[in-house]
């Protein structure tokens, strides 16, 4: 009975950070309204450097001991692979940004996050744990990523609808709700590549912990390298971008020194939501990775569309889009509620 009630007590907190993280991720793009007098690749530029490489950077340094040291404890196999999963995220991010501009804030994070719940959750699960495909616990986890499918489709359809109710069918807003659409989804599946370099992570995370970090952030070790890498995309492509518009001097434009604030401002709740993400695996236990990216990625889907409602990006489309929407969020909890009870199920 105590061991239950254990299990149970690490669930609950576990669930109350995946909640905390999603709301904070949610959130992280909207200080980019303030930056009135920027496009979205000097805003997307200032979010890579600081957001990506140096407020995290930052944090590792104060929460790691000895951070420099550890990687050296680290093949450079495993160092290769959270470079090669780094990347592909950072790739990811700005295919992330593009259908951002093109789909509203509510269908990006639900397509693209979606998508990358259920490659997220199956990979480790049956890279890592093959023996527990056939068991009740597989199934719970096989079950949850089928209603989070049907869930992101259903929020693609809502989309569809409110694009048709604000265009009237123009065939351009068609060709680009669909390129918006596409990007959402190959993001998600390549997004999933940061949840992989955690899942792979687990030889930096002992090295952390020789080294004097406490369990609740020994994986800011593992993210740095995942991250150097992932800003790069970011970076280079808003730079070409600003070339070929030949907008780079609006960087330095006057009374636009905050900006870079909100830059980093946006770093802290989209890292921060990934602090609290690696804590909550620790909680799930030994399929922390394949339950807690699910439950993330959901729960950020559905604080999302709150503040997709709340910012106007639903005004005038009508009842139908957000029937539509509010039924696919509703797929959304449902899988946050089998993954959940996955994580409390034992094989």
């Amino acid at each position: 009975m105590a061991r239950l009630l254990l299990m149970t007590s690490h669930i609950v907190q576990a669930l109350l950070l995946v909640l905390c993280a999603a709301i904070m991720n949610a959130a992280y793009s909207l200080p980019m309204k303030l930056n009135k007098k920027w496009q979205w690749e000097h805003s997307w530029f200032a979010f890579s450097i600081l957001g990506v490489a140096v407020v995290p950077t930052v944090i590792a340094v104060f929460t790691v001991p000895g951070l420099w040291s550890t990687y050296a404890e680290v093949s450079a196999g495993t160092l290769a692979r959270m470079v090669l999963f780094g990347a592909s995220w950072g790739v990811s991010l700005v295919f992330f940004g593009l259908a951002l501009t093109r789909l509203g804030l509510a269908i990006t994070f639900a397509v693209c996050l979606g998508t990358s719940a259920a490659v997220g959750a199956l990979t480790p699960l049956i890279a890592q744990h093959p023996d527990q495909i056939m068991t009740r616990q597989g199934g719970l986890i096989f079950l949850g990523v089928l209603a989070i499918i049907v869930g992101v489709a259903l929020c693609g359809l809502a989309g569809k609808h409110r694009e048709t109710a604000l265009q009237q069918g123009s065939a351009t807003e068609r060709h680009g709700f669909w390129l918006g659409y596409l990007l959402a989804f190959v993001s998600g599946i390549l997004g999933s590549m940061l949840n992989l370099g955690l899942a792979y992570g687990g030889s930096i995370q002992r090295a952390a912990q020789q080294h004097g970090a406490s369990l609740a952030m020994m994986s800011n070790a593992v993210w740095l390298p995942c991250l150097y890498a992932g800003f790069l995309p970011g970076a280079i492509y808003c730079y070409i971008l600003m070339r070929k518009r030949d907008n780079v001097g609006a960087l330095h434009l006057p009374g636009t020194w905050y900006y870079w604030l909100v830059g980093a401002s946006m770093g802290f709740l989209w890292y921060g939501s990934i602090i609290l993400y690696s804590i909550s695996t620790v909680k799930l236990g030994d399929l922390g990775t394949a339950i807690g990216w699910p439950l993330f990625l959901a729960a950020i889907v559905v604080a999302s569309t709150v503040f997709g409602v709340a910012t106007g990006e639903w005004a005038r489309t009508g009842t139908r889009p957000i029937r539509t929407m509010v039924l696919g969020v509703g797929f959304l909890v449902l899988a946050i509620a089998i993954l959940s009870y996955a994580g409390r199920t034992q094989s």
